[in-house]
């Protein structure tokens, strides 16, 4: 592991918490994801477009990473869309099997509702139990390897959303002949930056669980999830800007 994706991922952790203003630049934050409960998915474009011109800061003028001013929601917006959509796009396939295989295990355990002879008796078809059999172990298959795909697409939108955040450009996250060289270069530090990212993830959502086991602070809870999307969100983009980063400059040395 290098030094570089060490010393740059630190500060990824700790950026938020530091800098000018950065109690109210988060409070932002947090009362937009708070607007996701009542509008679902819409508040999310502009901090990923937030998120994205910290991510720009850090590929593309080797600045470390800090929270801007909210003063550009025009580009928060664009820029959301782009990095929304790229990241969804590289999840979507192991998505889809999960859902396909949820849905495949409940036809499977309840096909006997579709079986207009299970009302009329009370033994079960020998056909119930093929199809709970095909649908339980079909669902079991298909959700292992949605969950592997969907481990191996968010992988691999480490480096093409750096990608994008370096050219600015939606199609820059699928051009895979520019960022392969740039992920093979720093392989090991898109492993350390996924493994940081879900820690970071798994730590923060400690913090809602707690307040909800408490009677008082409990009211607390939709504001604690807001928070900990907000910085989820940002601290990742960070991540993965410091680690094209480094992988760029590491590919440089290697020339």
């Amino acid at each position: 592991m290098s030094i570089a994706s060490l010393e740059g991922a630190k500060k990824t952790v700790f950026f938020p918490f530091q800098g000018k203003n950065w109690a109210t630049k988060v409070l932002i934050g947090t009362g937009i994801a708070l607007a996701n409960f009542i509008i679902p998915l819409v508040p999310l474009i502009p901090i990923y477009g937030y998120a994205m011109q910290i991510g720009k800061r850090i590929v593309q003028h080797n600045e470390d990473p800090a929270l801007p001013d909210w003063n550009d929601w025009g580009l928060y917006f664009s820029d959301g869309i782009k990095l929304f959509g790229a990241n969804i796009l590289y999840t979507l396939p192991g998505i889809l099997l999960l859902i396909i295989g949820y849905v495949l295990m409940f036809l499977g355990n309840f096909s006997f509702l579709f079986d207009p002879n299970f009302y009329m008796t009370t033994e079960a078809s020998p056909s119930y139990f093929l199809f709970s059999m095909i649908g339980t172990f079909g669902g079991i298959f298909l959700i292992i390897f949605g969950i592997l795909l969907g481990l191996a697409g968010s992988f691999l939108a480490l480096p093409a959303l750096g990608h994008l955040l370096a050219r600015g450009e939606f199609e820059a996250a699928f051009r895979i002949r520019e960022w392969w060289p740039v992920f093979k270069a720093n392989w090991s530090g898109y492993l350390l930056a996924l493994a940081l990212f879900y820690g970071i993830t798994i730590g923060l959502t400690w913090i809602p669980y707690i307040l909800y086991f408490t009677i008082v602070l409990c009211i607390l809870l939709p504001v604690a999830l807001s928070a900990m999307m907000f910085l989820s969100n940002i601290i990742h983009v960070s991540l993965i800007a410091v680690t094209y980063r480094d992988g760029v400059n590491t590919l440089a040395g290697q020339e």
